[in-house]
């Protein structure tokens, strides 16, 4: 086949994506690539699943560094041995390995309790990475670990080929939130960064100076009777001073062009803003809202509730609209 007749073909396997349809079933197992249910073939209804569940992703940190700085033949038996524990510790936890890209694994666990399982193998990955390998091959070795939960719907991709190269050529895509989430947050466990932010003081806009819109719209903003508070005597600004922090993009945000040119800061009177730089250190394990809602409603006693280990993270995450809670989370064996 010369290169024409490729570009040819892949035109046809692009119009029938864009023309048949995807059909996804419900799952509370965790599909493989051998899933007879998940179809690609071409000229027809492309059949895939979904499933609500906790994705998790695991990491090596400094990896490039380590290598440098290590043999290869360290780092090679490093990699062996830590991938080889966490998929062991996966299936431990009822977790299913899905993904294996460099020194990143994704672990998607069964619906059914899926918090915890989810929850306890990320302990058991952090205690193999800290009180195992650190200890056998004596290097700094940290990894960072993401979960999160939601839908996912699951397809099958690839091509079919004969021979050892099959299996090589079909794979699944995981399509949600909860994948992109928890690697998102992955990228970040584990590690320090320094954040530059936007220190602003203002001094608030006065509530009672506010003259309710239309019958009372601004009530949607204040807890309390607009038309029964508003006095028009009250200054517009309170006198006194608050302090917010703010990424540049949110600082931008609540700034406004004036008819005059001016700039107007929408959260009251700009008093000052400054540049200022904060160290944010990030535990091994971080998960999102939902997770530890998830953990909360259905193990309630579990330790790490109880103990109050989750803590809140300072930093807000691009493009991820939850919460996100991290702690560092070893067995006590």
């Amino acid at each position: 086949m010369n290169l024409k007749e490729i570009i040819k073909e892949i035109d046809v396997d692009v119009q029938d994506v864009l023309t048949t349809n995807f059909v996804y079933s419900a799952t509370k197992e965790v599909p493989n690539r051998d899933d007879s249910v998940l179809t690609y073939e071409r000229g027809k209804d492309k059949r895939g699943k979904e499933i609500e569940t906790c994705v998790l992703f695991v990491d090596i940190r400094n990896s490039v560094a380590l290598t440098d700085k290590h043999q290869h033949q360290t780092m090679g038996r490093v990699y062996t041995a830590f991938t080889k524990a966490v998929l062991k510790a996966a299936r431990h936890h009822g977790g299913h390995t899905r993904n294996i890209i460099g020194d990143r694994v994704m672990v998607v666990f069964p619906v059914d309790n899926c918090f915890k399982n989810a929850i306890d193998c990320a302990v058991s990955i952090n205690h193999i990475a800290s009180k195992i390998i650190n200890a056998r091959f004596k290097v700094d070795f940290k990894c960072g670990i993401g979960i999160a939960y939601g839908k996912l719907r699951v397809i099958k991709v690839g091509i079919q080929r004969n021979g050892t190269e099959n299996g090589e050529n079909k794979g699944l895509v995981w399509v949600g939130k909860p994948a992109n989430y928890a690697s998102r947050i992955t990228d970040l466990a584990n590690k320090s960064i320094k954040e530059e932010l936007i220190e602003v003081n203002h001094n608030p806009i006065n509530p009672l100076a506010i003259k309710p819109l239309f019958g009372g719209f601004a009530a949607y903003t204040y807890p309390f009777d607009f038309e029964k508070n508003y006095d028009q005597s009250q200054p517009f600004y309170l006198k006194k001073e608050e302090t917010k922090l703010y990424s540049k993009e949110e600082f931008v945000d609540h700034l406004s062009n004036l008819e005059k040119g001016e700039i107007a800061y929408l959260g009251g009177k700009l008093v000052e803003f400054k540049k200022v730089v904060r160290n944010v250190k990030f535990p091994a394990i971080l998960i999102t809202e939902s997770v530890l809602n998830g953990l909360k409603r259905e193990h309630p006693e579990d330790s790490t509730i109880k103990k109050g280990f989750w803590k809140s993270q300072p930093k807000k995450f691009k493009n991820i609209s939850e919460n996100v809670f991290g702690a560092d989370l070893t067995w006590i064996i």
